[in-house]
């Protein structure tokens, strides 16, 4: 291109360029105004242009920002009108995922689409059709007992990590008028502490109540003076109460950022934190445990109701300006683990029925997404508790003037309630006339209630710092507290198309398998496998990703010997040692040898002298290294006992395959009671493709665990195909689902 007089270097291209945006530019204003809208080009409007439409034709105002509506497109826009305004932003919104809220009359705010806030009709039918589920106390019960082992599992809390041995981190106590304050951190993982501060009565004796105070949305976090005056209001009329953060919060942030609070694991962290807290504070010896309670606004309030449906150590509990049929949370700290799916789905106000029979404060207000809490989920509460004959234990501090806040009126509300269910003296903060008195409560700045110093100097050395680590934290120590599985779910790296590729280990992971077989590479006309795990830093990368994704690599396979000949192949000792080698230094304990196509002993029986004979010297290699070698033959189960008797070694084994008594028309049960226990080391879980695992009418797979229950067999379920013939190379889509499907059916 010829440069011009006085360019400079690249000024030709930026006239390209700028060309070219100019023609796109045009293209676009062309296309939405000047072309004939048609089928064709999908009669697709830009939003804005169909928003400023929506305005003048229905005289309504919408704000936004533009960044909302920046290079948005509505398809078949101009079918979408209806004579409802509400309806056409309806239309137009909903594929784009986005809503327009009626701020006031003709006044509309446009947003994106909320999973947690539903319409007020909406909820209260899906709160509805949850109560028709029941209609009796025992069937309330039984739903109870269904919903909360399910709350935990989605909380992934089944199995609580173990507690670190280390003593709380405190500060000296202050004493003011009535109370007194001291700053505590517990650690509830390695390296990470929840933290708060333990508010009491100046002078008491025996034993007094414990009241939880986690802390809510609004700015400042715990060191409000809305919490201060709470908690201290507490101590002065006679019990424990503990204001603490919730996570990425307060002191939180010292490990993690505000950001981190929006993450799905801060629920389930807030959960471990609170559990954690009633495990130290309930056994101090000042602790009453038989009077417990739970108070907290906002997102407070939610994890208020979420820990008295899970904690039957809660006695009591107030969840303020929260609970609702038709909001389920708009924190990921509230909503972000699939607890609402537990039991067919469930709800909010569901949850703090589970509290029933005992004492529970719900404060509402009219400012809110409780503003109507009289009218329908009241209601709901108390014929639960009416089932318990305790209708009274339930009650409703309706506020219709008053905002989002935890203010004074709700406080008195919280304050009489606790009294009257926990045996505090409500004169501790009360005037002549009965009315709460507040003013003789000290409030501190926020420097006080630190727990690690003013700039954090106190956290210790071994604190964790980021969210990431959290998370690997977190998996690795719920993995070390969960029993072991009698049965496991594993993975083959050949059939994930990622042969003894590092990728296979990361794939399991992320498909929920507990393990993954890695294969010993081609065999072809070499000597040994194409193998490379012998090799250091390979070996490594494999046992550092196992590490990290808490994936056992439970067998190396010899596939190999599915195409070649392991019973007429002039060199195959070799290749057994290479195998054992990898195990010893991989510990892995089991290995896979396919007897393959040209040592199939029912089509060549012929062989079966070299099969046994090679077998026994592969056998007695294994015992010496103290492994097993699992072989998959055609046979049927009595002639497998027949030739693992001739072997005569215990470290060869049958790695059963479903497919194989299926194929022949055998029963599968009744080949797996034949062999018995001892001589299966692990099981391939699976059938010919065309078809998933649960869609396979072959397969009853219920009646597998049965037998094998019976058996008392347990060990690896090895997913080998059993493919959508549909999409037989989508891995993800396949393996996923099998892996899914074997879970549920023997892990749970």
């Amino acid at each position: 291109m010829r440069r011009l007089k006085g360019d400079t270097p690249g000024a030709g291209l930026r006239r390209i360029k700028k060309c070219v945006r100019l023609l796109l530019v045009m293209f676009v204003v062309h296309g939405s105004a000047g072309a004939q809208l048609n089928s064709d080009n999908q009669y697709a409007r830009p939003l804005k242009e169909v928003l400023a439409e929506i305005q003048q034709k229905y005289g309504v105002a919408i704000r936004y920002a533009d960044s909302m509506v920046v290079n948005k497109w509505v398809k078949y826009a101009s079918w979408r009108y209806r004579t409802d305004v509400d309806q056409t932003l309806d239309n137009i919104l909903t594929p784009l995922d986005m809503k327009a809220r009626k701020e006031q009359e003709k006044k509309y705010k446009l947003g994106y689409y909320e999973y947690y806030r539903w319409n007020v009709q909406e909820g209260w039918a899906e709160l509805d059709r949850i109560a028709s589920q029941y209609k009796t106390l025992a069937q309330w019960e039984r739903r109870k007992n269904e919903l909360k082992p399910c709350l935990r599992k989605a909380l992934q809390l089944t199995y609580l990590p173990a507690l670190p041995a280390a003593a709380p981190i405190r500060t000296e106590k202050r004493t003011y008028d009535g109370y007194t304050v001291e700053n505590l951190a517990l650690e509830i993982l390695p390296g990470v502490w929840i933290n708060g501060s333990l508010y009491k009565p100046a002078v008491y004796t025996g034993r007094i109540p414990v009241i939880l105070n986690p802390d809510g949305h609004w700015e400042k976090q715990r060191y409000r003076a809305d919490c201060q005056y709470r908690c201290a209001a507490l101590a002065k009329m006679g019990a424990m109460a503990f204001s603490y953060d919730l996570f990425a919060w307060g002191e939180s942030q010292l490990q993690f950022r505000l950001e981190d609070h929006r993450r799905s694991l801060a629920m389930t962290i807030q959960a471990l934190g609170s559990i954690r807290l009633l495990d130290y504070l309930l056994s101090l010896p000042d602790a009453d445990t038989s009077r417990v309670a739970i108070t907290g606004g906002s997102g407070a309030g939610s994890h208020a109701v979420l820990m008295t449906a899970l904690d039957d150590r809660i006695k009591a509990s107030a969840p303020v300006v929260s609970l609702s049929s038709y909001f389920y949370g708009g924190c990921p700290c509230e909503s972000g683990m699939d607890i609402h799916a537990c039991g067919g789905r469930t709800d909010n106000v569901e949850l703090a029925a589970m509290a029933a029979p005992r004492p529970q404060l719900v404060v509402s207000d009219g400012g809110d997404w409780t503003d109507r809490m009289p009218e329908h989920d009241f209601p709901y509460l108390q014929k639960m508790y009416g089932w318990y004959g305790k209708k009274d234990n339930i009650s409703n501090v309706h506020l219709p003037q008053e905002k989002h806040d935890f203010g004074i009126s709700k406080r008195s509300a919280v304050y009489r309630f606790m009294a009257a269910h926990l045996r505090l003296n409500l004169g501790a903060i009360s005037d002549s006339r009965g009315t709460i008195n507040e003013t003789s409560i000290t409030i501190e700045p926020e420097k006080n209630l630190y727990v690690f110093g003013d700039k954090g100097e106190r956290l210790p050395a071994h604190a964790i710092h980021g969210f990431d680590k959290l998370e690997k934290l977190f998996a690795a120590e719920v993995r070390k507290a969960a029993p072991p599985q009698r049965y496991r779910v594993g993975l083959i790296d050949l059939m994930l198309l990622k042969r003894q590729k590092p990728g296979a280990i990361t794939l399991a992971a992320q498909l929920g398998a507990d393990g993954i077989e890695v294969d010993m590479g081609g065999l072809g006309n070499r000597v040994s496998f194409d193998n490379q795990l012998l090799t250091d830093s390979v070996r490594a990368k494999f046992l550092q990703l196992a590490k990290d994704n808490g994936v056992e690599i439970f067998s190396l396979a010899m596939t190999g010997y599915y195409a070649q000949s392991f019973c007429n192949r002039t060199e195959y000792i070799q290749s057994i040692k290479d195998c054992l080698s990898a195990m010893r230094l991989m510990q892995v304990k089991t290995a896979f040898l396919p007897l393959g196509v040209q040592c199939d002993l029912v089509k060549n029986p012929e062989v079966r002298d070299s099969v046994v004979a090679r077998l026994k010297l592969a056998g007695g290699m294994a015992a010496a290294a103290g492994v097993v070698i699992g072989i998959e033959t055609s046979l049927e189960a009595k002639e497998e006992v027949k030739l693992l008797r001739e072997i005569g070694s215990p470290a060869i084994r049958i790695y059963f395959n479903f497919s194989n008594p299926l194929k022949a028309g055998r029963d599968l049960t009744e080949e797996l009671k034949i062999l018995g226990k001892d001589r299966i080391c692990m099981i391939h879980a699976t059938n010919k493709d065309s078809v998933w695992l649960e869609n396979d009418p072959q397969l009853d797979l219920y009646k597998v665990k049965q037998t094998l229950d019976e058996m008392s067999w347990s060990g690896w379920l090895v997913i080998e195909r059993s493919r959508d013939a549909k999409r037989p190379t989508d891995t993800k889509y396949n393996y996923g689902a099998n892996t899914a499907y074997l879970k549920r059916v023997f892990q749970e």
